[in-house]
């Protein structure tokens, strides 16, 4: 018994586990930003959908979406970053925490105005730091604030879509 067991736990210790099946960061390089909130990430050779944790920027042809992907890009396009996985959604995305040379991909589309807290989901203890991210974009006006009219996303999309 004691034989078996310490057999399997070679066999566990010594495989290799996917990054995209980890729970643990890992870094990976950034290929493409499907848009504000979403990117494909490489790591290895293993293709990660990434869908960024506890935000939500403009859907496609919202206002201000154009300008949340390019912020994104501009931050994490073709650079390696550190992935940080919180869980996997209902598409079967890696939900996570992107960083770059010490700045949260997340939280600086929350202070550049061009993402939503999503309360139903941000449930870290980090959410409150980018609530008042949020509250400051809002006083100062930037991207999504500076019209009175901004819907977030998931009102949007039940309108668009009459849900």
């Amino acid at each position: 018994m004691i034989r078996i067991v310490y057999t399997l736990l070679v066999i566990l210790l010594s495989t290799s586990v996917s990054p995209s099946l980890a729970k643990e960061p890992f870094f990976g390089t950034v290929k493409k930003n499907i848009d504000g909130d979403s990117l494909v990430i490489y790591s290895g050779k293993k293709r990660i959908e990434v869908r960024l944790y506890g935000v939500d920027c403009p859907e496609y042809k919202q206002p201000f979406s154009n300008e949340a992907k390019a912020f994104a890009g501009k931050i994490v396009y073709g650079k390696k970053v550190l992935v940080r996985p919180e869980y996997y959604d209902s598409y079967k995305r890696l939900v996570a925490i992107v960083e770059y040379r010490g700045q949260t991909l997340n939280s600086e589309l929350v202070r550049a105005g061009l993402a939503w807290v999503y309360p139903k989901f941000c449930r870290k203890k980090i959410c409150n730091s980018w609530m008042q991210m949020e509250e400051s974009a809002k006083m100062e006006k930037k991207g999504i604030w500076s019209t009175p009219y901004s819907i977030p996303p998931w009102k949007w999309k039940r309108i668009k879509h009459g849900n």
